[in-house]
């Protein structure tokens, strides 16, 4: 049941960082993307954050599990506040070409 543990905290990691991926190359492309990119995003990070928490509460997992998994739920937020404050953001701006006057 450990391992199962663990398993599930890699994937949660692993999820985590995929849909900070996705939010942030959608706001690159197009930032008008980004709100349909954080919808898409939000159950996901949700699921990760709680997926792994009835494992970890039935068994006797070690402190560094709790932390990860702790780590994991802070990471969730953080990549939604990011996604939330790049769609209010607007665009980014593009470099000029040639010189400044």
């Amino acid at each position: 049941m450990e391992t199962l543990v663990w398993i599930l905290l890699v994937l949660a990691i692993a999820t985590i960082a995929v849909c900070a991926v996705h939010i942030t190359r959608q706001h690159r492309r197009e930032a008008r993307q980004v709100t349909r990119a954080l919808h898409r995003s939000a159950p996901a990070l949700l699921a990760a954050a709680l997926l792994p928490l009835p494992a970890i509460l039935a068994t006797d997992s070690p402190a560094t599990a709790w932390g990860l998994w702790g780590a994991a739920v802070i990471a969730a937020a953080l990549v939604y506040a990011v996604g939330d404050t790049l769609r209010d953001a607007g665009p980014p701006a593009r470099p000029r070409h040639g010189r400044e006057p």
